[in-house]
């Protein structure tokens, strides 16, 4: 029975080639992922393993259009199940258009669990001064926010994050103490036992982590190898704090860039996607493209 579900978006990860000059997950050590993995790496080549612990799988994020995947139509299409890129007839982003807002509004996952009358958190704390652009109406929110606030969902700030009920959208707390906050040291691994402490008040829960896009547009190596100790870490924590015999955990992209240091594009590689926890394979298995995520997920929450 799963009762809980736990979503952790990374920003513009694919499944690339297993190539270590090329690709940062080829590379760095990983121990937390490859234990879920059965000591393999997520690359392009184990799309479609499965362990006891977890199914790794190659979403689809062209999704029969032609170009590159951004995240505006990735995101909006993971939240909803419709393809938006076949809707505005191409791959638009980062941040969504008019017409992929009023898909928004109309329908999206937080809007469809929250309707059903449980609870749902989106983990990201902010800054008071972002917040504030927000309440303007001048602040850029990635398909993930706005699908959030949409859904009348509160978007979460400093005040969240001291009491532990956030989490940083870069994992530690450094950002936020460098802008005078009062909040407390916190590593990687902390943050993650801290965001599997908030699943566990919460139907869904939804962590995005953009950061990994940044690297992947930047090429930074050494960043990029960083910030997959940073999140090897995060996630292992917070496999260890859930009760993965009850709560699914799914890691999942909206295209990809980081694992392909040779361009500062998005590429044409599968979305990583994994699963862990209870009924990971049965998830996995309804996993083809983007399309597929909200259906999926629903599904799930709805044989409870």
């Amino acid at each position: 029975m799963i009762d809980r579900v736990l979503v952790i978006f990374l920003d513009g990860v694919g499944l690339g080639d297993d190539d270590p000059q090329v690709n940062p997950l080829a590379e760095a050590p990983l121990p937390a992922l490859r234990s879920l993995l059965g000591g393999h790496r997520p690359i392009r080549a184990h799309g479609g393993l499965s362990t006891d612990q977890a199914s790794l799988v190659a979403l689809d994020a062209q999704m029969g259009i032609p170009g590159l995947p951004q995240s505006g139509t990735g995101q909006v299409t993971l939240l909803t199940g419709v393809n938006a890129p076949a809707l505005l007839g191409q791959h638009y982003g980062p941040y969504p258009s008019q017409p992929l807002v009023d898909l928004l509004s109309r329908d999206n996952l937080f809007k469809r669990i929250l309707s059903a009358g449980e609870a749902v958190a989106f983990a990201n704390a902010y800054s008071d001064r972002f917040l504030n652009r927000v309440d303007r109406g001048t602040g850029r929110l990635s398909a993930n926010a706005r699908a959030a606030l949409l859904a009348g969902l509160k978007l979460r700030g400093p005040n969240d994050l001291k009491k532990g009920r956030a989490v940083s959208s870069l994992l530690t707390n450094e950002y936020f103490q460098g802008l005078g906050y009062d909040v407390p040291d916190m590593s990687a691994a902390e943050a993650g036992a801290q965001l599997a402490h908030l699943a566990h008040d919460h139907k869904l829960t939804f962590f995005e982590f953009w950061y990994s896009d940044v690297a992947g547009h930047r090429q930074d190596r050494q960043l990029s190898l960083h910030l997959l100790k940073l999140l090897d870490e995060f996630i292992g924590s917070t496999v260890e704090e859930l009760d993965t015999s009850r709560a699914l955990l799914l890691i999942v992209s909206d295209h990809g860039s980081f694992e392909d240091l040779r361009t500062r594009k998005h590429t044409l590689n599968p979305a990583l996607t994994l699963v862990a926890g209870a009924g990971h394979r049965k998830m996995a298995s309804r996993l083809r493209s983007l399309v597929d995520v909200t259906p999926a997920l629903l599904d799930v929450l709805d044989e409870q």
